[in-house]
């Protein structure tokens, strides 16, 4: 069973992905991979405390007094994880000032999503409290594993909706991205990789509504439609992927010069001699 992620690492750069799993290269510490880690824990503390911010409320509120609650409580977590992860940001010469700053809208984004859902939600039903939280729908979870021995993938959903229904779980998985987006739809690698999410909530009798990349710079989500096309692709990238952990084969340069650009494997990638010493060792 291999990771969803492993796919879309495929996809972005098959040859990245051999000098990372099958010759085992350390790839040194990026400041996106890093910026990206600590957004990744700031949303799943969040979700950790949606219950209990739930359960007090008790009366009805207007979405900019819910949106005030989510604010403080949501800013106190990013404070948090900027202390906690203090040292990592310290390495890479990341200000702690200049991070706050860059994150702070993408959390005020995600307490304007959450007090706008419980705000609508209240104002229709009229609950509060232990019943707001067990009738509130769609329930916004976070870090979602997700695996399935038949598909051989497993994976950690970003954000997952969950709707109420007596029938079957409805759910709206979403991915969330930083860096640029493209100019319309969604990167391939970022496609396959949420495809990939609605194949195995499927698998896990889940009815999959719809499904998006949130582009968190930008504040967009655009749709990811499934279809057999990509159904075929996760399928096919992932026996690839497979095939590559027993090759001894390194796959072909990347032709996109704007991945190799930015790649921290880019020096060694071309360099012949020390990869062929290094595939020597796989005999």
């Amino acid at each position: 069973m291999i990771s969803v992620s492993l796919l879309s690492a495929y996809e972005y750069c098959a040859r990245k992905l051999f000098l990372e799993q099958v010759l085992k290269l350390v790839v040194p510490p990026r400041d996106v991979v890093v910026k990206g880690s600590i957004r990744h824990e700031i949303h799943d503390k969040i979700s950790k405390v949606e219950e209990g911010f739930v359960k007090s409320i008790k009366k009805e509120m207007s979405y900019q007094e819910l949106l005030e609650r989510y604010k403080k409580v949501h800013s106190s977590i990013l404070k948090q994880s900027i202390i906690k992860n203090k040292s990592k940001l310290a390495e890479l010469k990341i200000s702690l000032s200049n991070f706050f700053k860059e994150t702070w809208p993408l959390v005020i984004n995600e307490s304007k999503d959450r007090a706008l859902n419980l705000h609508s939600f209240i104002k229709k039903h009229k609950v509060y409290g232990e019943e707001l939280w067990d009738k509130l729908s769609p329930k916004i979870e976070t870090e979602y594993y997700v695996e399935s021995e038949e598909l051989e993938l497993k994976g950690v959903i970003d954000r997952l909706d969950v709707y109420n229904n007596l029938v079957v779980r409805e759910v709206v998985p979403y991915e969330l991205k930083t860096g640029t987006p493209p100019q319309k739809g969604v990167w391939p690698s970022h496609k396959l990789q949420t495809g990939a999410y609605i194949m195995l909530l499927e698998k896990n009798k889940m009815f999959v509504r719809e499904a998006f990349v949130k582009y968190l710079d930008i504040n967009e989500c655009r749709p990811v439609v499934m279809n057999p096309f990509l159904e075929k692709k996760v399928l096919e990238t992932k026996n690839a992927v497979l095939e590559l952990f027993k090759s001894k084969d390194i796959p072909v340069f990347c032709t996109n010069k704007n991945k190799c650009g930015c790649c921290p494997l880019r020096d060694v990638c071309y360099n012949e001699k020390f990869i062929k010493e290094k595939l020597s060792l796989l005999s």
